[in-house]
Order: structure tokens, then C-alpha cells, then sequence
């Protein structure tokens, strides 16, 4: 984990120092993001889902990280709509709770951590529970918070991304089908330069400011997100038997700090963006304490 988080530390950094010594501006990360997001990480995700056919414990994942999610979608705004009367706030505050970087950050720690074969159960976390919940009921609540309509077509198309169809295509590809070792080698080649892509964009979007008037619901949310969430899907993943290693792919992944994307949701939805930003930079410089002590643990538990 120690040489995993050097690497992934390393280039975080240089993409903080592009950002810091404008060499790319937030245009440039948006370009390089959605990049990375529709033409490199669907050949990822294809490659992860290859031949793999679908077990049941696919099944138990998304229906675990679809309660879980649920469980705390509803929790943080009930709990939370008392104290923090903006709904502005109150939305990103259940977002950044909720919505975990699995795609960006998760598959670069999972991938560099057990490799490939820890890829079929991160994507399934990602894809099918992950993405799914947040582009569905978690963007519902987000518009009726900021006063926003979402209608039919914007669910459809934030459902049908390009790594989501990569997923389907992988699971369903025919088994009898041979595929030239060329194809597959620039696959991998496209595929392969997803991971340290990804750290640089996490980089280039850690350059923001923290305020001190956020720091007591960045504790909450820094608590909820990366220590109580992991510790709530654990037990539930014990609690249905999830074999060992799915079990800590799965907990891993929910306990990836609050997703980037928070802050461009904030945005179209007319919330608290730069309380949105401060968040996701916070839980994101907290995980890399975070993430080594709960592999850790699941490593020895």
C-alpha cells in the first residue's frame, strides 16, 4: 500500500503543479476528464468485464451498495435538514456524504493494489451501484433541493454512459468469440493510460482553497464518508456472507473520498459549489490517511 499511495501521491502532485503553474487551466481539466471518461475508461471497464460472466456475487454487490447508499441518502438529509436550513448546503452536504469517488480514484487504488482481479467487483461497485444510484435518486433529490427540473432524458443519458455500455458489452461479449491478440494489445494500451490519468485529474482538481467556516461540516462529512460508511458496509457485507476478497474490494470502495463530480453537479443544480469543492478537496487529502488504515485492516481482519 506504502509504494501504491508514493505513486498515486507523485502524481497528484504534478497535477497540482500544472494547475499551480498554468500550464492547464480548468478548461483544459475538463477536456482531459471527459477524455478519460468516454474514450479510456470504457476500454477499462471492457477489459475488466472480459470474459467475466456474471456471478451472484455481482448480484450482492450492487444490491449492497444500493441499500447502503439508500440508508445514508436518506439519513443525512433527515438527520441534517434540522441544522442546515440552506437547502444549497443541505444538498451538497448529502452529496459529498453519499456520492464516493469509486471511477477516478477507486480504480487507480484498486488496480494498483490487487491488480486486474480486483477490477470486476470495483466496476460493479462503480457502474452498477455507485452510478446508477447517483444518477437516478441521488440527482432527483439534488434538483428538488436546488429547485431544478430533471426530466426522463437527463436520467436516461446519465445512465447510458460510455463505461457503463463498455460494462454491458464486456459481460456480454460471447465466450466463443476470439479476439486477435492485436486488438486486445491496443486495448490495453488505451486502457492502460486510464489509471495515471485519472491521479493527475484528482490533482489538478485538489488546488482549491479551504475556508475555516466549512471545517465543521467538513468534519462531519470527512467522519460520515470515509470511516462510517466503509465501517456500515462491512458489516452488511458479513452480515449476507460476501466471499473474503470481494468483501474488501467492496468496503475499499466505499471508502473513497466524496466524488469530483460533486462539485459540477453543484453547479447544474444551482447548490453551494465552492462549499461543494471544499468538501471533496478535504475528504480527498483526509483518504490518503483514511484508505492505508482500512486496508490495513481488512488485509489482517
Amino acid at each position: 500500500m506504502r509504494y501504491i499511495l508514493i505513486e498515486a501521491f507523485t502524481l497528484i502532485v504534478l497535477g497540482m503543479l500544472s494547475r499551480l503553474l498554468g500550464l492547464v487551466d480548468e478548461k483544459d481539466d475538463r477536456i482531459i476528464a471527459k477524455l478519460v471518461f468516454n474514450v479510456t475508461l470504457p476500454f477499462l471497464v471492457f477489459l475488466a468485464m472480459f470474459n467475466q460472466h456474471p456471478v451472484y456475487v455481482y448480484l450482492k454487490i450492487t444490491i449492497l451498495v444500493w441499500v447502503l447508499l439508500g440508508l445514508f441518502t436518506a439519513a443525512t438529509y433527515y438527520l441534517a435538514k434540522g441544522v442546515i436550513k440552506d437547502p444549497k448546503r443541505l444538498g451538497v452536504f448529502v452529496m459529498t456524504c453519499v456520492g464516493g469517488n469509486t471511477a477516478f480514484l477507486g480504480y487507480a487504488v484498486i488496480q494498483g493494489l490487487v491488480g486486474s482481479r480486483g477490477m470486476p467487483a470495483a466496476v460493479i461497485y462503480d457502474q452498477f451501484g455507485n452510478g446508477i444510484f447517483i444518477y437516478t435518486v441521488l440527482l432527483l433529490l439534488m434538483s428538488y433541493l436546488g429547485n431544478k427540473s430533471l426530466g426522463p432524458r437527463a436520467l436516461l443519458s446519465g445512465v447510458l454512459t460510455p463505461p457503463f455500455i463498455a460494462l454491458i458489452v464486456g459481460l456480454l461479449f460471447p465466450a466463443s468469440v476470439h479476439m486477435p491478440a492485436s486488438i486486445m494489445k491496443a486495448f490495453e494500451l488505451v486502457g492502460g493510460v486510464t489509471t495515471p490519468l485519472m491521479m493527475l485529474i484528482v490533482g489538478m482538481n485538489l488546488t482549491r482553497s479551504l475556508e475555516l467556516s466549512s471545517v465543521p461540516l467538513l468534519g462531519v462529512v470527512s467522519v460520515v464518508k470515509l470511516a462510517i460508511v466503509p465501517a456500515a458496509m462491512y458489516l452488511l457485507a458479513a452480515v449476507v456472507r460476501m466471499p473474503a476478497f470481494p468483501l474488501k474490494i467492496t468496503v475499499l470502495q466505499a471508502a473513497m473520498p466524496s466524488m469530483m463530480t460533486s462539485v459540477i453537479f453543484a453547479q447544474i443544480y444551482d447548490l453551494d459549489e465552492p462549499l461543494a469543492a471544499q468538501l471533496v478537496v478535504a475528504t480527498t487529502l483526509i483518504s490518503f490517511f483514511t484508505l492505508p488504515f482500512i486496508w490495513t485492516l481488512l488485509r489482517h481482519g
